[in-house]
């Protein structure tokens, strides 16, 4: 299961304003919160009783000492800390260090809330296709183009769009057996949801990837994976919401090839762009060593 605040950070867009106060009281005072009481949770962040009851439910907790548990141990276990937000008063070194530790959770927290048969799913359908088409637009129609790359390996059509005419249009030509990708950060670019939306209309399996639950981009796709980043700050998100997205493909991409979908001229294809593409590597001076002795 996701941490604790992992799951606040994926349903952080649904949740009411009271429950929004509960949680960034509870993000900015873990260590206290798990010695307080209900009644002192609600004093302190400003709102009533039931409304940090709802926030626990609304999380997927049974009740408040559930969520306060779950929170303990998230607390305790040596490999999955409770992370602090980077500050302006942190040294190079510990921001370092909070970047690494965020993506770490990250990558955790996404696998574990991850639905595994969804995966296997896909990559079955994957067998069968012949042409996959991934959309994003911004930063995440860069995933789409790295991914049509890599995709581009396998034996089918991989295509990537970013300009909203283009995924519209291409989605309007999809076809039954087709899978459509969309990535968004949000889950609430209407461009990319308006793909997947056109694209389901014309049968295509339609895949979501985003750092959110319960929003459009989920409502949209017939099979959804949300990431986890559970500490806040935007310019934080934005260089990790893209790491554990790489790594789900990653995942979807190895299983296909693990299927025997890896085409037969990468060999080929490698040889060309290493002729033609890559400078000759350096080699070293025969009978020198490291450090450039003989």
């Amino acid at each position: 299961m996701a941490t604790v605040l992992g799951r606040i950070s994926n349903y952080s867009q649904c949740l009411t304003p009271s429950e929004s106060r509960v949680a960034d009281y509870l993000r900015s005072h873990p260590e206290e919160v798990i010695k307080n009481s209900i009644q002192e949770v609600a004093r302190n962040s400003g709102v009533s009783v039931a409304s940090v009851s709802r926030l626990a439910t609304t999380l997927g907790y049974r009740d408040w000492k559930d969520m306060r548990l779950n929170l303990a141990k998230d607390s305790s276990a040596p490999d999955n800390p409770v992370f602090s937000d980077i500050t302006k008063d942190d040294s190079d070194e510990m921001v370092t260090g909070k970047v690494f530790d965020g993506a770490i959770m990250s990558l955790r927290d996404t696998f574990e809330q991850m639905d595994k048969k969804s995966i296997s799913r896909l990559v079955a359908a994957i067998r069968k296709t012949d042409r996959i088409v991934f959309f994003g637009s911004g930063g995440s129609g860069c995933i789409a183009r790295d991914e049509s790359l890599r995709f581009a390996h396998l034996e089918l059509a991989a295509e990537a769009y970013s300009e909203e005419f283009q995924m519209m249009l291409q989605a309007s030509r999809m076809k039954k057996g087709q899978i459509a990708f969309g990535f968004s950060n949000s889950g609430r670019s209407w461009a990319t949801v308006g793909v997947l939306e056109e694209a389901r209309r014309n049968k295509a399996l339609t895949v979501g990837i985003a750092n959110y639950r319960n929003t459009p981009l989920e409502d949209a796709s017939d099979i959804f994976f949300c990431t986890s980043f559970p500490r806040r700050g935007e310019f934080t998100a934005a260089l990790t919401a893209r790491i554990p997205i790489m790594c789900i493909m990653d995942a979807i991409y190895v299983l296909a090839v693990q299927h025997g979908m890896l085409t037969t001229k990468v060999g080929h294809v490698d040889h060309i762009l290493e002729k033609n593409l890559r400078l000759p590597a350096k080699r070293q001076p025969a009978g020198k060593g490291k450090n450039g002795r003989a």
